[in-house]
């Protein structure tokens, strides 16, 4: 039995995780999708123009954030679990850089960028 259990572990926790971050993903994309238009509407910009002022933040840092989850779903398509360690361990190694410069960018530039769009 615990031999069945240790064979199926890799590919459930892949999928766990893949339906956890599809989860979370949906329910962000809501939430956020309802603040964004409530934002767009008392800031009298259009979403298109709400979307592409958060651009330049946001698309690194969702690069960034989902950067392990790719790996690991690489590395289990391959069936080499014994380097999800090793994987996790480089892409975040990349991934915290890109969501501190993302996270700069989002406190120093995004406001400006949003109020010339805005006009």
């Amino acid at each position: 039995m615990w031999r069945w259990v240790h064979d199926r572990a890799g590919p459930l926790a892949i999928a766990f995780v893949i339906g956890a971050t599809t989860f979370s993903l949906g329910t962000q994309a809501y939430v956020l999708g309802s603040g964004a238009s409530t934002l767009a509407a008392q800031g009298g910009i259009s979403p298109g123009l709400l979307v592409l002022g958060l651009l330049p933040h946001a698309f690194p840092e969702l690069v960034a954030l989902f950067l392990p989850l790719a790996a690991w779903i690489i590395a289990s398509r391959r069936n080499q679990w014994d380097q999800l360690l090793a994987a996790t361990f480089v892409t975040v190694g990349i991934a915290i850089p890109v969501l501190v410069a993302s996270s700069v960018v989002e406190v120093y530039v995004t406001p400006h960028l949003l109020r010339y769009l805005a006009g």
